[in-house]
């Protein structure tokens, strides 16, 4: 019987900027992402330089570039786009969603902004963005068991599951 060989998958992690860029390289190096993504081979990383939610998936998109990803996760905070359309957000935040599937870009919106999300996983209100990470890693297990994380690994597997079914095909 012959062995099927396993492929392993690419996938490029975008944050919107500098800083949220060194957390998801913190959170890709942890055992337990690493466990749950076995299948994957390799995560890039790349950010953008801020703006609103069109400018960083512009640039996320520019990124691309003559490259080929199984999975692009763009992480985008929800304030600015609260902010610049407060009574019509839910409905510009589909269209952008809608407007990059196109490109494969996976948008993970943060509730508000990416450091309101990382202190409340971490319980850590007072926090500043330099200790972010380290207190992340401190309390590993709030943060594998945060709707955070589990909206990331959900976006990872339901990948997985599309590009099983294409390969079952």
């Amino acid at each position: 019987m012959k062995q099927q060989r396993t492929k392993k998958y690419t996938c490029l992690v975008y944050g919107e900027g500098r800083k949220d860029k060194k957390f998801l390289i913190a959170l890709i190096d942890l055992e337990k992402f690493k466990y749950y993504t076995q299948k994957w081979a390799s995560f890039q990383y790349g950010n953008a330089s801020g703006g609103s939610p069109k400018d960083i998936l512009e640039q996320c998109k520019k990124s691309l570039s003559g490259r080929s990803y199984d999975l692009v996760l763009c992480f985008i905070d929800l304030d600015k786009l609260k902010e610049d359309f407060p009574k019509n957000w839910e409905s510009k935040k589909l269209k952008l969603e809608n407007n990059y599937k196109e490109y494969e870009i996976e948008i993970i919106w943060q509730q508000d902004k990416l450091e309101d999300e990382f202190k409340r996983v971490i319980g850590h209100n007072e926090a500043g963005k330099k200790e972010i990470n380290k207190l992340a890693k401190e309390g590993i297990e709030r943060f594998i068991n945060s709707g955070f994380w589990k909206r990331i690994l959900k976006s990872i597997k339901e990948r997985e599951e599309v590009i099983e079914s294409r390969n079952d095909d």
